[in-house]
């Protein structure tokens, strides 16, 4: 019996007179005039190669694929210096083998740059743009510094609303931003024999405002005001102002007047 059928991605393997297919017939021989064959098939073992572009392919990849070897993901390449793209297969850009494939397939790898990142520090210590690594990783670093804040993170918006996450990949180049808040810096006062105003702070932050500052009392004594240790004398904590504070108060006395004997 020579007739065989025919059915794409798999090799004709001959026909059986069991349904379980382990007694093939001999293609030579005689049948009987009534008799149930049954066919038996092998899936074809199609190769899978690979155009690198320079670069390595993953172990993980399929070298051959057949009729039934279903949906196949992808396992993308590495380029030093460079981040794996996409396969293309026949123009178009996959992530996985279709099913139901009954050919030879060829798989080219499309490399690109890698992400680069800018850094927005907002008066912070400068920070050089950096690039990602090939899975689109930033690996994390030293956070700058800036007299008279303390750093809250990397930002993905100006306005310091969504935070950078390092364990999550970039897909394109970005700019960060520096979060800060303000550092509190204390204030002390020698008051020289007076009595401080309660109202006097007792720590200040780096502000766009100026901090206002209270009289002392001292019997027999006019306030003057308060003396840095620069000798400037302060009504007020100046905007911008950074930095542990010592003050002093300044008095000048008051005369006493007796009336005069009658």
């Amino acid at each position: 019996m020579d007739n065989q059928a025919e059915r794409p991605g798999y090799q004709f393997a001959g026909w059986y007179v069991d349904e379980a297919r382990t007694k093939r017939i001999n293609p030579g021989g005689k049948l009987p005039s009534a008799i149930t064959l049954y066919d038996k098939w092998i899936p074809i073992l199609y190769p899978v190669s690979y155009d690198m572009n320079g670069g390595t392919n993953s172990r993980k990849n399929p070298q051959f694929i057949s009729v039934e070897s279903g949906v196949i993901s992808l396992h993308p390449a590495r380029k030093p210096g460079y981040r794996f793209d996409s396969w293309i297969l026949e123009g178009e850009r996959i992530s996985v083998l279709p099913e139901r494939i009954t050919r030879p397939i060829r798989l080219h790898a499309s490399f690109a740059p890698l992400y680069v990142v800018h850094f927005e520090t907002d008066g912070g210590g400068r920070i050089e743009d950096r690039e990602t690594d090939e899975n689109g990783y930033l690996d994390s670093f030293r956070p700058p510094m800036k007299f008279g804040a303390e750093f809250t993170g990397w930002y993905l918006d100006p306005d310091c609303r969504w935070p950078f996450d390092f364990s999550e990949p970039l897909t394109a180049d970005t700019t960060l931003y520096a979060g800060w808040k303000s550092s509190w810096f204390p204030v002390t006062y020698d008051t020289d024999g007076g009595i401080n105003a309660r109202r006097n702070p007792v720590r200040y932050s780096r502000s766009s405002d100026p901090v206002p500052l209270y009289p002392a009392i001292r019997k027999g004594c006019r306030f003057v005001g308060w003396q840095d240790p620069r000798g400037t004398i302060l009504h007020e904590i100046p905007a911008g102002m950074m930095g542990p504070l010592k003050l002093k108060a300044v008095w000048r006395k008051v005369k006493s007047h007796r009336r005069a004997e009658e």
